[in-house]
């Protein structure tokens, strides 16, 4: 790990906090990625204490703004020649049906549309790097179907509903990214965490295991020699298991990133 760069959204607590720690101690090139600037600085202090890694680089941006993601963009893409691994993390559940500055409905951004735009601003980094590896990280719980007259909650908006589609959307964008990244050296893969005890379960549903189980799977994933070369797999437990059918419907997965993309074109 000595000599790879590590990039982890939503790392500022959680899943996302405890892999970085796990990659720090590995001595990695790690960087946290949070929405609050001063949190960002204490989880960076803190990793950098725990392990003795001073490798450990900040970046801030709220995804409920397109303008923040860029901006992070930016900064990575002047820092770094190279991305080994990137964990698409950053996740919100949200009760209400709320409208970012962006004028999308904040679940739908933050979970699904800021991680396609992220990926897509700092693309290079991947291309041109062998062996790199990107992974979603979806849940169990992604919605078994797909409506896009309501995929913001323009007819109908339900918490669980919103956050179920947009975890089917990251499996949904992981399967064509796999086609679109498929003659470069760069790998796609999507996974269900596990049911862990974190904020963002809990504020929404309760219980959840410890998160060095968590911790288990991205790491597995993200470092298995099982999985050179190897993309579009949705994996639980460290096992490819089969995503809901519609996640490989070639159609629908062009229509969503079609519809995707066109949301973010200003900033791409």
């Amino acid at each position: 790990m000595q000599n790879k760069v590590i990039l982890i959204t939503g790392a500022t607590d959680g899943i996302g906090k405890a892999t970085a720690k796990e990659f720090a101690k590995k001595e990695a090139t790690v960087i946290v990625h949070g929405r609050d600037k001063a949190r960002v600085a204490n989880t960076v202090s803190e990793i950098i204490s725990q392990t003795g890694n001073s490798k450990i680089f900040g970046v801030t941006a709220d995804f409920s703004s397109f303008k923040q993601v860029v901006e992070m963009a930016n900064i990575i893409n002047s820092k770094f020649d190279k991305i080994d691994l990137f964990y698409n993390n950053a996740g919100l559940f949200s009760h209400e049906r709320v409208i970012t500055e962006d004028n999308n409905e904040l679940c739908f951004q933050v979970n699904h549309l800021s991680a396609q735009l992220l990926t897509l601003k700092i693309q290079d980094l991947f291309k041109n790097n062998e062996n790199s590896r990107i992974i979603n990280v979806s849940s169990m719980i992604h919605s078994s179907s797909i409506d896009f007259e309501n995929l913001q909650g323009e007819k109908s908006y339900n918490g669980n509903s919103s956050y179920a589609l947009s975890k089917l959307c990251n499996i949904l964008f992981t399967n064509k990214l796999a086609d679109v990244f498929a003659d470069f050296p760069v790998t796609v893969n999507s996974l269900h965490p596990g049911v862990i005890d974190t904020k963002l379960l809990n504020s929404a549903w309760t219980g959840g295991g410890p998160l060095s189980q968590g911790v288990q799977n991205l790491f597995y994933a993200g470092t298995s020699e099982v999985l050179n070369n190897t993309s579009g797999l949705y994996l639980e437990n460290g096992r490819p298991m089969q995503s809901n059918p519609v996640s490989y419907d070639k159609d629908i997965q062009t229509k969503l990133w079609d519809y995707s993309n066109e949301l973010i074109k200003d900033f791409l």
